[in-house]
């Protein structure tokens, strides 16, 4: 497994979420090179990170889009679930 290969699944991860890529990067944070585990682990970490601000973005537009239909309607609620 070289570092190019490991970079392009770093990519996959982080930019598509790609599933197979994730568990090569897993794979490869438990690899006897260090500089491997280390490119592995940053993917990973970044990976999570855009997961992060997308399930944000995800949880907004629906509260926000539920608080448009509840208020269009003259109906509101305290409690906005998505």
């Amino acid at each position: 497994m070289g570092s190019d290969y490991m970079f392009l699944c770093g990519v996959m991860w982080c930019r598509f979420g790609q599933p197979e890529a994730g568990k090569e990067l897993v794979r490869a944070a438990t690899s006897m090179d260090p500089d491997m585990r280390a490119l592995a682990w940053a993917m990973l970490v970044q990976g999570a990170l855009r997961l992060r601000d997308l399930e944000r973005t995800a949880l907004t537009g629906s509260r926000y889009e539920c608080w448009v239909k509840l208020g269009r309607h003259g109906r509101w609620t305290s409690t906005l679930t998505t």
